[in-house]
């Protein structure tokens, strides 16, 4: 999933639209902390999966071949919405103000 289908899918225009000013600026929080936690956690856990350290116990087998880039992306997700950072913050308030202006 790229990053503007994660954005495209979080901000519907006609959901957006629709919605008053806190619950525009609330889907767009959750936006960019879904766009930061896949930008940047999904390449480790990526990262981390094809690494040498596998063990000999602990394996999901052919069901976790299979679906594990999709438990990723989860995950990358969940964690950039519940970790408040710098980077997601700027983001944010950069496109309050161009909504704004």
């Amino acid at each position: 999933m790229s990053l503007s289908q994660v954005t495209a899918a979080n901000l519907d225009t006609g959901t957006v639209a629709a919605a008053d000013r806190p619950q525009r600026e609330a889907m767009l929080r959750q936006a960019v902390d879904e766009m930061v936690g896949v930008t940047f956690f999904g390449p480790m856990l990526k990262m981390a999966h094809n690494s040498a350290l596998k063990g000999k116990y602990g394996h999901g087998g052919r069901g976790e071949e299979m679906f594990q880039a999709q438990l990723d992306m989860e995950l990358a997700r969940r964690v950039g919405r519940g970790m408040k950072n710098g980077l997601s913050e700027s983001i944010y308030q950069r496109y309050v103000k161009r909504v704004s202006a």
